[in-house]
């Protein structure tokens, strides 16, 4: 495998103007996280489709116009389960990817698992085993070894097959417009409030368990019927929240944190359910 390290400003500048040209872009990161609110970016591995580049950012300071292939909204960024990239690129940068297409999450919209790894999707759906040796590596350390650099640059390697792959199926089941909605919401905002304490309607304890009982048998249907991975769907987790959003406002305001694509599943199914509580 053949890649580039950058470790210049300059590089990284002429690199720019060739990338921001770019339709699409597989990117991935190594970072090391300091607490659990900071992170420290390392590694940011880019493959534009034909080479592939490891710019170190630890010997690159940041400066404004130097990554403008990150943030043009002409180039598609393509990750994996890319909540993490996302925050240490911005510890990198301070600002936040746009035009963004996630594979894990592109996967489970089509039936697939919402926590497979890298490696694993692209065994299942290239054939290829991609090496895991250097997951636990030290990527603050430098300068880094051959292996750490292979195996950064494997991270990034098929990205893009595995995007026009999913891309096509997204459209072939006409889910592509789901996808767009809730990648957007990942990359933006939050999908329900988890802060509102002030509970303005009540059920009892063993209600609330009822409830959530049917909800979740309610979401494995819908799931199993639109073959959308559950997890995605609405997680027990969200579920949850979801009821607690209902008791502390209302359902109107509970329905409009969720995203269009889950309300044209829920509305109608979920009207009796809610019904059967006097939750309106």
């Amino acid at each position: 495998m053949i890649f580039n390290l950058i470790e210049k400003a300059e590089d990284l500048e002429f690199l720019n103007q060739e990338l921001v040209s770019k339709p699409y872009l597989g990117i991935d990161t190594e970072f090391r996280r300091t607490t659990k609110d900071n992170m420290k970016l390392s590694l940011l591995q880019i493959n534009d489709g034909e080479e592939i580049y490891l710019i170190d950012c630890l010997q690159i300071t940041y400066i404004e116009d130097i990554c403008n292939f990150l943030f043009s909204n002409k180039v598609k960024k393509i990750l994996h389960s890319c909540k993490e990239d996302l925050e240490a690129i911005n510890s990198w940068t301070g600002k936040d990817l746009v035009n963004v297409f996630d594979t894990q999450l592109a996967n489970a919209f089509l039936g697939g698992s919402y926590s497979i790894g890298y490696q694993d999707l692209v065994l299942q759906e290239i054939d290829i085993k991609v090496d895991k040796n250097e997951t636990r590596s030290n990527w603050l350390r430098r300068p880094l070894s051959d292996s750490q650099l292979r195996y950064a640059a494997s991270d990034v390697e098929f990205l893009s097959h595995l995007f026009i792959y999913l891309q096509k199926g997204l459209k072939e089941e006409n889910k592509l417009h789901w996808f767009e909605e809730e990648i957007k919401r990942i990359t933006s905002e939050s999908l329900i409030n988890e802060e509102r304490k002030n509970i303005r309607q009540h059920l009892t304890k063993q209600d609330q368990k009822n409830f959530l009982n049917e909800f979740n048998y309610l979401i494995e249907e819908l799931s199993e019927k639109n073959n959308i991975n559950k997890t995605l769907f609405f997680s027990k987790k969200l579920q949850k929240l979801f009821l607690l959003n209902i008791l502390t406002t209302d359902l109107q305001a509970a329905l409009g944190g969720l995203t269009s694509w889950r309300k044209s599943l829920l509305m109608r199914p979920l009207d009796k359910l809610i019904d059967s509580y006097n939750l309106k």
